[in-house]
């Protein structure tokens, strides 16, 4: 899933903000502790995930959903802020 996050943010340069803001929202805790030192969520949480948004956890999201994903909680946070 790292992979599709840079994908976006190298197409997408506006969105870094939003991707970081999101690994940081969901980082497993203590991901600076363990290598490879990447603010990834908990596998458990992130198989839930995953699930719940495509019925399986070895289904990851393309560029497009995730750019789409990004884009949403970059307006949402936006119309929470006022």
């Amino acid at each position: 899933m790292v992979i599709v996050f840079l994908k976006v943010v190298v197409r997408h340069p506006g969105l870094a903000g939003e991707a970081i803001r999101l690994a940081g929202a969901t980082a497993a805790p203590g991901w600076f502790r363990r290598v490879p030192f990447l603010p990834r969520p908990e596998p458990t949480y992130r198989d839930w995930r995953l699930s719940t948004a495509y019925g399986r956890c070895d289904q990851n999201p393309t560029p497009k959903e995730m750019e789409e994903f990004l884009r949403w909680r970059k307006r949402l946070r936006r119309s929470r802020s006022g």
